[in-house]
């Protein structure tokens, strides 16, 4: 945001402009995934698709549906996110008069939807197979901070060294105390 600040966009002459590049920006969002709704009715793909509801604490267990529902009900959570957010940025802009989430949301929801399977697979036409394989789950984007995929190597490690996980963790962790130990 330093780019904001030493361009002088945060100046009020700017707003207007700003104003009306998030406008255009949301409306495009908004427009391709109208655009997408009408390529899944048309397609309606009608085939099975069954997996376990990824929503934790869901009573469902096992959800049964088709492609063309399982776009469709994605396409609706798109364009409820977007019109959410839309709602805080022009809150934020309009009350505390920031222009920074304007200038960002005017540019970071266009690179989402270019990334989201079903721009991928609708509008580039490219096959539902490996990453764009239904149904998608969503990255976590705290899995790096609670080490969510460390625990799964190092309980691999520990299994592929013949002891269990926390016979592995509690050697290594009595020897680093017997080290800091003998320091002393």
């Amino acid at each position: 945001m330093h780019v904001v600040k030493r361009a002088g966009l945060e100046s009020p002459e700017y707003a207007p402009l700003i104003r009306g590049a998030y406008a255009v920006t949301t409306a495009i969002i908004l427009g391709l995934t109208f655009y997408l709704k009408t390529q899944i009715r048309t397609r309606n793909d009608t085939t099975a698709l069954e997996y376990d509801d990824p929503t934790p604490g869901s009573q469902q267990g096992r959800i049964v549906t088709t492609v063309a529902k399982y776009d469709l009900a994605e396409i609706a959570k798109l364009q409820k996110s977007t019109l959410f957010t839309a709602a805080i940025v022009v809150f934020m802009h309009f009350k505390f008069g920031y222009i920074q989430p304007l200038i960002l949301q005017s540019l970071l929801p266009l690179l989402n939807l270019y990334k989201n399977p079903l721009f991928q697979i609708h509008v580039l036409g490219k096959p539902a197979t490996d990453s764009l394989k239904r149904p998608w789950v969503p990255e976590n984007p705290f899995a790096a901070l609670t080490g969510a995929n460390s625990s799964s190597s190092d309980s691999s490690n520990a299994a592929a060294a013949g002891s269990p996980p926390s016979a592995a963790g509690s050697e290594s962790a009595s020897s680093d105390h017997e080290e800091s130990r003998k320091a002393r």
